[in-house]
């Protein structure tokens, strides 16, 4: 029987196991998916036309948008268009997310099986749910500004219906997902379904809703410059402008400042999420 001596190592060490080979549904996965990927991306029938050489001309052709970043032009922002597209774009999305989150809160209890009164209500209120959801904001733009007309206005309903399709689809999730005492003693005091909503749901569901609802304020404020090119007011109509005009300098002097403004947005937005959660 060997022995160990007092400060040498034993001669008997632990191999390492191996680390297990991947399986071959794993590799044959992978492979498929490469090759799918390169098929679908080729210059073929059945490709969409992918070509390094097609970008790189175009990235390099005169008065090309990539240009403008060697000489941004930060002045812009301190002209009277920018200025107005900034003040536009955050009173859109102030005024769209918090409208469409007051009428998503009763959507989102009703969009919930705890929540709606009855199988017929729960039913109607998913299905509007799942259509408005289905349309995203910038056709809500398009239809807008041709039943209205071009400004603020469709940006702003646009934003509205976007806000109630995402505040209700994640708050109805958190109902889901709530603690059934507190209700299930509403219910035993003889409170009707509405005081069980107001005093059991409602309470524990308000701080993700209140999260939800400046998470959506986020989404708005940067779709508010995708908005703006079909016509629906913000910054998107100031930088569309420039870009009709080629001035590329300008536009990527614009994108600057709304890049600025979104990254302060998410960080005070993030602080009180934390403080709610």
């Amino acid at each position: 029987m060997s022995r160990t001596v007092p400060g040498q190592r034993s001669s008997t060490t632990t191999a390492r196991p191996k680390r297990p080979l991947p399986s071959p549904f794993v590799i044959v996965g992978v492979l498929s998916v490469v090759a799918i990927t390169l098929a679908m991306g080729m210059d073929w029938r059945y490709g969409i036309g992918f070509s390094l050489t097609q970008i790189w001309e175009g990235l390099t052709r005169p008065n090309a948008p990539m240009r403008g970043l060697a000489n941004i032009d930060v002045a812009v922002l301190l002209g009277e268009r920018a200025r107005d597209g900034f003040l536009e774009t955050l009173q859109m999305a102030l005024i769209g997310t918090i409208a469409g989150a007051a009428v998503a809160l009763l959507l989102a209890l009703f969009n919930s099986k705890l929540g709606a009164p009855n199988r017929v209500a729960y039913a109607a209120v998913k299905l509007f749910n799942n259509v408005i959801r289905s349309i995203p904001d910038l056709l809500w733009a398009l239809l807008f500004v041709a039943a209205v007309g071009i400004g603020a206005l469709p940006g702003v309903l646009a934003l509205f219906f976007f806000s109630i399709g995402v505040v209700t689809k994640l708050t109805s999730d958190t109902i889901d997902g709530i603690d059934h005492g507190p209700v299930e003693a509403a219910r035993a005091s003889g409170a009707s379904h509405l005081q069980m909503l107001r005093t059991a749901v409602v309470p524990q569901v308000l701080p993700a809703y209140t999260s939800f609802t400046m998470y959506c304020f986020e989404l708005n404020l940067r779709a508010s410059a995708v908005l703006g090119f079909v016509g629906a007011g913000g910054i998107g109509a100031v930088i569309n402008f420039y870009r009709n005009l080629g001035q590329w300098d300008r536009v990527w002097g614009v994108v600057l400042g709304f890049l600025v403004v979104v990254i302060l947005v998410e960080r005070m937005a993030m602080a009180l999420r934390r403080r709610l959660l």
